[in-house]
């Protein structure tokens, strides 16, 4: 197979940017793009697609959208449960009356001035049914455009142990900025991520240095320690960003993480060092 055409493994690399591979798929893959061409390129289309997406323009939906969408809603879970089918359906058909009459209300007004006032609201409900179906339509294009521009939130934990181990594995990238003095470590991520990360000198635990890392498509700072034979990776990002989702403290493919927020910022923490060791290092970098 000529990889510059086509790799059955770029399929792979779309699974990978989207963190559902284990940690030692991730890293084979990793292994396997240094060689080839067609799965880089992937990933970086991804990268590529992803930002655009999150540059895209967001635009507000319309009043009337939003009013409709509102009176859908149920009250409250017990109402919605306790209601008939048939009380349901009659509230719904009420709703959309009431929709449809603010919509036309000025169309309406138009056709009471031109005519009999009695006759004018009957001729007027063809085309409260048209806007109706209008709205409706909107309604569900305006979702569908959501579910596929809005950055998702999936659990991050995976995409950083795959993270973590393919920086074990590739010694050139654990470390971009080696050095244990914090004054050194914080100025260095200074234009290379859009934050001021928190860097600290923690009493037993050596500060080796830095690295800028993507999770979820977006740039996170990342800071090493080393705690015995052990590495512990520190990543931040800001917190108003969004990404992932906060689980509470857990184990994924043999990794231990945790994770908190301060200063504004979301911060996980990774080792293969024991869950009492780690929490021990989580409990004095917040003290």
């Amino acid at each position: 197979m000529n990889r510059e055409i086509e790799c059955e493994r770029t399929l792979l690399v779309q699974a990978d940017f989207d963190g559902e591979l284990d940690a030692a798929t991730a890293a084979a893959l990793i292994a396997h793009e240094r060689e080839c061409a067609e799965c880089r390129r992937a990933r970086g289309q991804l990268v590529r697609s992803r930002a655009l997406l999150r540059a895209a323009p967001r635009y507000a939906a319309p009043a009337a959208v939003r009013a409709a969408i509102a009176r859908r809603l149920p009250k409250n879970e017990t109402a919605a449960e306790g209601s008939a089918p048939n009380e349901a359906h009659r509230r719904e058909l009420a709703d959309a009356e009431d929709l449809a009459e603010a919509a036309g209300r000025a169309s309406g007004a138009d056709a009471r001035r031109g005519g009999d006032s009695s006759r004018a609201p009957r001729a007027a409900r063809p085309a409260r049914s048209a806007r109706l179906a209008w709205v409706s339509a909107l309604a569900a294009a305006a979702a569908l455009v959501a579910a596929l521009l809005l950055p998702r939130s999936p659990d991050v934990g995976p995409q950083l142990v795959a993270n973590h181990l393919r920086a074990m594995q590739l010694d050139s990238h654990l470390i971009d900025v080696v050095s244990s003095d914090h004054h050194t470590v914080k100025p260095w991520f200074a234009g290379k991520v859009a934050f001021a990360p928190v860097v600290k000198e923690i009493d037993g635990y050596i500060l080796k240095g830095g690295r800028v890392d993507i999770v979820n498509g977006a740039a996170a700072a990342v800071l090493v320690y080393q705690a015995g034979r052990h590495v512990i990776d520190v990543y931040m990002w800001p917190a108003s960003a969004g990404i992932g989702t906060l689980r509470p403290t857990t184990q994924i493919e043999g990794f231990n993480l945790q994770h908190w927020q301060e200063s504004g910022l979301t911060l996980w923490c990774i080792s293969d060092t024991s869950a009492d060791e780690l929490d021990r290092f989580a409990q004095r970098w917040r003290q």
